[in-house]
């Protein structure tokens, strides 16, 4: 028989309270949850973070990326000028990111101060490179000056400086190559007669033919042909340069009937060319190694 002041849908599911014990408290003894949302951060502040709780590191994550984009753009010449802005608004960004992690407003305290560290490196190296590009600017624009103006370039200069530091031989004098001793003998500078009797199939020169007699030593460790290792040419007073292949004659004692040299082979030979006589006058006669990357040459003055 139920309680006559039981309620009967209590009955009808088989609640039976004791006595004195509310209706509330025998539900939630039984597992059931109580009606409406369970008490906690979110339902006691009204869904709203708890006083004191930090807040995002949101701040610092975009300082720290528009640093990596300044630092990556600072090296690019004209688009650097977009780094700077980058890079500065970036240091306005993590210093604020920076402080407020510190006093323990917001987390990322790491990412605010590589944003920082990397907004000055942007900065500093968007000045460099403009600096830098500055001065390229301002020497290929001395150099266009220079070359308008018909006044040597800087280039030329040095180049001038280094070829009058060459000392340039008398005759007799020998020269040291890479791998050769060379002493310019002596230089016949109308060999028109010479060239005549030495065959006289030769047809006559173009301008005059030039005789050089030559003295070579040779000083490498395998086998020398000075015919093929050596150059000789003319540097006429024309500003131009004339070698064996400008002489077509068959002349005695040429460098081709040279034979193969050993360390220490010792040759003399004659070399031919066809220089016109108005070059003649104060020229050169010049020897390098055809073969050599070093650029080494001896000149040797005809008079």
């Amino acid at each position: 028989m139920s309680h006559p002041h039981q309620p009967a849908q209590d009955q009808q599911h088989g609640y039976e309270p004791q006595f004195g014990q509310p209706a509330a408290q025998q539900y939630y003894g039984q597992g059931q949850p109580p009606y409406g949302p369970p008490p906690g951060p979110d339902y006691q502040y009204g869904g709203q973070q708890p006083p004191g709780a930090r807040k995002g590191s949101g701040l610092a994550i975009s300082a720290l990326v528009l640093a990596i984009i300044a630092v990556l753009l600072c090296w690019v010449p004209i688009v650097n000028n977009f780094a700077a802005v980058l890079a500065v608004v970036g240091l306005a960004l993590g210093i604020p990111a920076l402080v407020s992690a510190r006093r323990g407003k917001r987390s990322g305290s790491g990412m605010a101060m590589a944003s920082v560290i990397l907004s000055v490196l942007a900065f500093a190296g968007v000045l460099a490179t403009q600096a830098f590009y500055g001065s390229v600017i301002d020497d290929v624009a001395d150099e266009i000056r220079d070359s308008a103006s018909g006044l040597p370039s800087s280039a030329d200069a040095a180049q001038d400086a280094e070829a009058d530091e060459a000392a340039v031989l008398s005759l007799g004098q020998s020269g040291q190559l890479s791998e050769y001793t060379v002493t310019v003998d002596s230089v016949t500078a109308n060999g028109n007669e010479i060239v005549a009797d030495a065959n006289q199939f030769n047809d006559p020169p173009t301008g005059q033919y030039v005789l050089v007699d030559m003295t070579v030593t040779y000083n490498g460790t395998d086998d020398g042909d000075p015919w093929l290792d050596l150059t000789t040419e003319f540097v006429g007073s024309d500003a131009r340069k004339y070698d064996a292949s400008s002489c077509y004659a068959s002349i005695s004692n040429e460098v081709s009937d040279v034979p193969t040299l050993l360390a220490g082979g010792t040759a003399s030979f004659q070399v031919c060319m066809d220089v016109p006589p108005t070059a003649i006058d104060g020229g050169q006669v010049q020897v390098s190694e055809s073969f050599s990357f070093d650029d080494v040459s001896a000149t040797w003055a005809i008079q």
